[in-house]
């Protein structure tokens, strides 16, 4: 069996689906906020042409993850 955990992301507020152990995320609050791959790739993008390294990306950020993992 595998799940996806679906909510909004942080940057845009489109509600996605994401794998929760793999998804980039910043804490707020002390509470991990998922940011969709829309608004992590454009970020990257921002950072690359300031001449800063691009956030990483899971290659199963976004993908069903098994439920025995959650």
């Amino acid at each position: 069996m595998y799940a996806l955990m679906n909510s909004e992301c942080l940057g845009c507020g489109a509600v996605f689906s994401y794998n929760p152990k793999r998804v980039p995320s910043l804490p707020i609050d002390g509470v991990r906020q998922p940011i969709c791959k829309t608004c992590i790739e454009v970020t990257n993008k921002e950072r690359i042409d300031r001449g800063d390294e691009p956030h990483a990306i899971h290659p199963d950020a976004y993908a069903p993850v098994s439920a025995e993992e959650i």
